[in-house]
């Protein structure tokens, strides 16, 4: 609600009520700071006929993300929030336009209506030299097969993937991110044994993969998690993964509020956390599936059979993964004939996952309804509650 309405500063003085009628001072400084953030963060523009100018900071399919400037009238101004445009633009790209926000009810808040638009063509950045350089390899992957570019960020759509449920592995997200740290993390130490310099260059590739397709949400999540996580080795610090995935779920809701309207945000979030909760292979994979079901089921149907599937095809496409990222660094090289080579070599792993694919696209599927969103989000709790179990009674049995 407070992501959605602005409410007035007078309403600070509400805080005060449950510490001077109850006696709860932890409740008044919860009201207290939820509705300073409130009129921080809150945007309830009306901005109209106005000129825009930034630099497209996100891609998805079809549209771009942009946090721009406008003119006033009298001079540029921030806007401080993130506005949607239907056209889609290579990060780095500068856009300038004219015309309408008009609100909406998805992330982000507000999109262009646009009158005028044009685009710089003769600026490059590095993040735009990173997308420009993915992209022109997913072409040169797409000649062999069109698996390839979709897994390695590509915005494209098969509906085979989608019907098994196994387009999740099409969607840039943690599972992507982990596997090219894992691949990072195995190349940086054949060169060196340091802990430090090893934690510090195995986050270099995933963090140019996550630029290269398209800075997502739930890429952003995953790779922001990695940071953390390697500061807290560098730190000797222990920390449980689902306290840090939790900890950067609210430091991104704390700087873009916006992000509550997300629901890819929800699936990679929930989802990470079914994953995490267990340390079963099998368990974390229905955990997973669990997580994203409820929101995946406000968008589409929901195919139960894709948790065997995923299972199927976890590893051959990690290998798939590893040789996309060999064949991309040979592709950098100038070194065309290697890179194809080696996509051909992975030919047979990508066609097994397709094959897989087709085969569960043709078992029934669950009907996209708000009922079965609430089912599979109470069978996530009782999930949740089933492995906290399992994992209090192995506790009790050891002695700890």
């Amino acid at each position: 609600m407070g992501t959605i309405y602005k409410f007035p500063p007078l309403f600070i003085i509400f805080s005060i009520i449950p510490t001077a009628l109850f006696k709860k001072p932890r409740l008044s400084l919860f009201i207290l700071f939820f509705l300073i953030t409130n009129l921080l963060v809150v945007k309830d523009v009306q901005i109209k006929k106005a000129q825009f100018v930034g630099t497209i900071k996100s891609v998805q399919e079809g549209s771009s993300v942009v946090e721009p400037k406008f003119y006033d009238g009298e001079k540029w101004r921030n806007l401080g929030f993130d506005v949607r445009l239907y056209k889609e633009e290579k990060i780095g790209t500068i856009v300038y336009f004219i015309g309408d926000l008009r609100k909406t009810t998805s992330y982000p808040s507000y999109y262009a209506k646009t009158t005028f638009y044009a685009t710089a063509t003769n600026y490059t950045s590095l993040s735009s030299k990173i997308y420009e350089s993915f992209e022109n390899f997913r072409n040169f992957s797409s000649k062999v097969d069109p698996f390839f570019q979709n897994l390695f960020g590509s915005n494209s759509r098969d509906e085979n993937f989608i019907k098994s449920g196994l387009f999740h592995i099409f969607c840039v997200s943690g599972m992507h991110v982990s596997i090219l740290y894992l691949f990072s993390t195995y190349v940086v130490s054949l060169f060196t044994y340091r802990k430090k310099l090893k934690l510090i260059l195995s986050l270099l590739f995933p963090t140019i993969f996550v630029i290269g397709s398209g800075m997502n949400l739930p890429s952003i999540r995953a790779l922001i998690m990695l940071y953390m996580a390697s500061i807290f080795k560098l730190l000797d610090i222990k920390i449980n993964p689902i306290n840090t995935v939790s900890l950067v779920g609210l430091a991104m809701v704390i700087v873009n509020p916006e992000i509550v309207f997300s629901l890819s945000f929800y699936m990679t979030f929930f989802a990470t956390i079914g994953v995490l909760f267990s340390t079963n292979y099998l368990l974390s994979n229905v955990g997973g599936f669990l997580g994203s079901a409820p929101y995946v089921a406000l968008i589409g149907q929901v195919n139960p059979f894709s948790i065997f599937a995923t299972l199927i095809v976890s590893f051959p496409v990690q290998i798939v993964m590893f040789g996309l990222t060999i064949s991309y660094i040979l592709y950098v090289l100038k070194l065309n004939l290697l890179s194809a080579l080696v996509l051909y070599i992975l030919l047979p792993f990508a066609q097994f996952v397709e094959l897989v694919a087709w085969f569960f696209s043709k078992f029934p599927t669950l009907p996209q309804h708000i009922v079965i969103s609430i089912a599979f989000g109470l069978t996530f709790v009782i999930y949740l509650a089933i492995v906290q179990q399992i994992d209090n009674n192995k506790k009790i049995s050891t002695g700890n």
